[in-house]
Protein backbone atom coordinates (compact mmCIF):
# COMPACT_ATOMS: atom_id res chain seq x y z
CA UNK A 1 0.00 0.00 0.00
CA UNK A 2 1.35 3.35 -0.92
CA UNK A 3 1.53 6.67 1.18
CA UNK A 4 -1.35 8.12 -1.32
CA UNK A 5 -3.40 5.33 -0.50
CA UNK A 6 -3.08 5.02 2.85
CA UNK A 7 -4.03 8.99 3.24
CA UNK A 8 -6.72 8.26 1.11
CA UNK A 9 -8.02 5.51 3.38
CA UNK A 10 -7.29 7.69 6.59
CA UNK A 11 -9.46 10.29 4.95
CA UNK A 12 -12.28 8.99 3.36
CA UNK A 13 -15.71 9.26 4.60
CA UNK A 14 -17.77 6.23 4.74
CA UNK A 15 -21.42 6.00 3.52
CA UNK A 16 -22.94 5.78 7.28
CA UNK A 17 -21.67 8.79 8.41
CA UNK A 18 -24.09 10.75 6.25
CA UNK A 19 -27.31 8.20 7.02
CA UNK A 20 -29.59 10.07 8.52
CA UNK A 21 -33.33 9.40 9.74
CA UNK A 22 -36.52 10.37 8.53
CA UNK A 23 -37.37 13.28 10.81
CA UNK A 24 -33.67 15.10 10.68
CA UNK A 25 -34.74 17.38 7.88
CA UNK A 26 -36.82 20.14 8.09
CA UNK A 27 -39.09 20.84 5.13
CA UNK A 28 -38.77 24.53 4.17
CA UNK A 29 -41.75 24.67 1.55
CA UNK A 30 -44.48 24.79 4.01
CA UNK A 31 -43.28 27.76 4.72
CA UNK A 32 -44.70 31.49 3.26
CA UNK A 33 -42.66 33.39 0.65
CA UNK A 34 -42.30 37.02 0.43
CA UNK A 35 -41.05 38.51 -2.42
CA UNK A 36 -38.67 41.09 -1.52
CA UNK A 37 -39.89 44.93 -2.67
CA UNK A 38 -37.19 46.90 -4.69
CA UNK A 39 -35.18 49.87 -2.93
CA UNK A 40 -35.87 53.41 -4.26
CA UNK A 41 -33.04 54.87 -5.85
CA UNK A 42 -31.78 58.10 -4.49
CA UNK A 43 -29.38 60.35 -6.55
CA UNK A 44 -26.29 61.36 -5.33
CA UNK A 45 -27.11 64.75 -5.43
CA UNK A 46 -30.22 66.89 -6.68
CA UNK A 47 -29.97 69.82 -8.50
CA UNK A 48 -33.53 70.67 -8.63
CA UNK A 49 -34.47 74.52 -7.42
CA UNK A 50 -30.94 75.57 -8.87
CA UNK A 51 -31.72 79.33 -10.28
CA UNK A 52 -29.79 78.57 -13.77
CA UNK A 53 -30.70 82.43 -14.62
CA UNK A 54 -28.37 83.58 -11.86
CA UNK A 55 -24.64 82.84 -12.45
CA UNK A 56 -21.89 83.75 -9.96
CA UNK A 57 -18.56 85.99 -11.14
CA UNK A 58 -16.01 85.63 -8.77
CA UNK A 59 -12.37 87.24 -8.67
CA UNK A 60 -9.65 85.15 -7.16
CA UNK A 61 -6.09 86.16 -6.25
CA UNK A 62 -4.74 83.52 -4.44
CA UNK A 63 -5.18 79.83 -4.04
CA UNK A 64 -6.73 79.92 -0.52
CA UNK A 65 -9.93 81.66 -2.26
CA UNK A 66 -10.76 78.54 -3.95
CA UNK A 67 -13.85 78.08 -1.88
CA UNK A 68 -15.31 81.39 -3.18
CA UNK A 69 -16.37 79.38 -6.07
CA UNK A 70 -16.24 75.92 -4.99
CA UNK A 71 -19.04 75.74 -3.08
CA UNK A 72 -21.52 78.01 -5.49
CA UNK A 73 -20.32 75.63 -8.65
CA UNK A 74 -21.35 72.48 -6.22
CA UNK A 75 -23.83 73.88 -5.50
CA UNK A 76 -25.06 73.31 -9.30
CA UNK A 77 -24.47 77.46 -10.11
CA UNK A 78 -22.23 78.18 -13.33
CA UNK A 79 -19.46 80.14 -11.63
CA UNK A 80 -16.92 82.98 -14.30
CA UNK A 81 -13.87 82.76 -12.68
CA UNK A 82 -11.89 85.60 -12.91
CA UNK A 83 -7.89 84.92 -12.11
CA UNK A 84 -7.03 88.75 -13.45
CA UNK A 85 -5.11 89.38 -10.05
CA UNK A 86 -3.62 86.41 -9.32
CA UNK A 87 -0.13 85.95 -9.39
CA UNK A 88 0.91 83.56 -12.56
CA UNK A 89 2.34 80.75 -9.83
CA UNK A 90 -1.43 81.27 -8.05
CA UNK A 91 -3.14 81.12 -10.89
CA UNK A 92 -2.35 77.60 -12.78
CA UNK A 93 -2.99 75.73 -9.28
CA UNK A 94 -6.60 77.52 -9.14
CA UNK A 95 -6.85 76.39 -12.66
CA UNK A 96 -5.83 72.63 -12.13
CA UNK A 97 -7.98 72.81 -9.23
CA UNK A 98 -11.11 74.12 -11.57
CA UNK A 99 -10.77 71.45 -13.86
CA UNK A 100 -10.27 68.85 -10.74
CA UNK A 101 -13.72 70.44 -9.60
CA UNK A 102 -15.66 70.51 -13.31
CA UNK A 103 -14.01 66.77 -13.38
CA UNK A 104 -15.23 65.46 -10.19
CA UNK A 105 -18.77 66.79 -10.76
CA UNK A 106 -19.12 66.40 -14.54
CA UNK A 107 -19.17 69.96 -15.47
CA UNK A 108 -17.44 71.95 -18.52
CA UNK A 109 -14.74 74.31 -18.11
CA UNK A 110 -14.24 77.09 -20.77
CA UNK A 111 -11.65 80.10 -21.58
CA UNK A 112 -13.45 82.78 -22.07
CA UNK A 113 -10.05 84.96 -22.40
CA UNK A 114 -6.53 84.72 -20.57
CA UNK A 115 -7.68 85.34 -17.66
CA UNK A 116 -11.12 84.34 -17.32
CA UNK A 117 -12.87 80.78 -17.35
CA UNK A 118 -16.28 79.33 -16.80
CA UNK A 119 -17.63 76.65 -14.68
CA UNK A 120 -20.84 74.75 -15.86
CA UNK A 121 -22.34 72.61 -13.60
CA UNK A 122 -23.61 69.00 -15.58
CA UNK A 123 -27.31 70.01 -15.01
CA UNK A 124 -26.72 73.88 -17.64
CA UNK A 125 -25.77 73.36 -21.26
CA UNK A 126 -23.41 75.36 -23.08
CA UNK A 127 -24.20 76.65 -26.96
CA UNK A 128 -20.37 77.22 -27.59
CA UNK A 129 -20.46 78.63 -31.80
CA UNK A 130 -16.55 80.30 -31.38
CA UNK A 131 -13.12 78.07 -30.86
CA UNK A 132 -12.58 78.13 -27.29
CA UNK A 133 -11.01 75.09 -25.62
CA UNK A 134 -13.59 73.95 -23.43
CA UNK A 135 -13.24 70.67 -21.59
CA UNK A 136 -16.58 68.74 -21.33
CA UNK A 137 -16.58 66.52 -17.97
CA UNK A 138 -20.23 64.93 -18.20
CA UNK A 139 -20.87 62.08 -19.90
Amino acid sequence: MGFLDRINQKAAVGDDEFAYEEGDFVDYADEEYYESEDAQVTPIRSVSNVDIARIVTVWVSSYKDIKDFAVEFRNGLPVILNLSEAADSERARIVDFALGLCFGLEGAFSRISDDVFLLTPHSVSIDSRGSEAEHDFSH
